[in-house]
């Protein structure tokens, strides 16, 4: 029993020292104007000037780590706009018809409605309408180095350029 107890307490140190720490990252999102080559994302049409704004911020770039809780809180309805998070998603669509598998979440609609996606793997992610171009960004998945596990990229904001 004690040579039990001894390789348990191993596997859980060597577990602990290898898990990724998980932070929840949530943005209160909203929908509103933006400038036709300024500050809309690449493709937004040009008879809706708007796109969604993330904390204050225009469709920021988001950067996260393998592991972290993407949460999103509506607080505007936008009804034709369905906010989704998506991978595959071929520039300036952000999400723009996604389905399947490349959908990561239930898009959302109303004021009030969350949703949330945990990154298990690093990569290239957006989030933007399922229905038009040009209303998103991308979400960057990092990887933490073993060296600066607890010390990565935290939910980090990047105003679209």
């Amino acid at each position: 029993m004690t040579r039990f107890a001894n390789l348990l307490f191993v596997a859980l140190a060597v577990l602990s020292f290898y898990s990724v720490s998980t932070d929840i990252v949530t943005y209160t999102v909203t929908f509103g104007p933006c400038v036709q080559n300024v500050t809309c994302p690449q493709g937004n049409p040009a008879r809706f000037n708007g796109t969604f704004i993330l904390n204050g911020t225009i469709s920021p770039k988001l950067v996260l780590n393998v592991g972290d809780r993407l949460t999103f809180n509506l607080a505007t309805d936008v009804p034709i706009h369905p906010l989704t998070i998506c991978r595959n998603s071929p520039i300036p669509k952000f999400c723009q018809g996604s389905n399947g598998t490349d959908e990561l979440n239930i898009p959302i609609t109303h004021a009030g409605d969350t949703t949330s996606v945990t990154f298990t793997t690093a990569g290239s992610y957006f989030y933007g309408c399922n229905f038009h171009t040009g209303m998103g960004s991308f979400i960057n998945v990092t990887n933490p180095s073993s060296s600066k596990k607890h010390q990565g990229i935290r939910h980090k904001l990047f105003p679209l350029a």
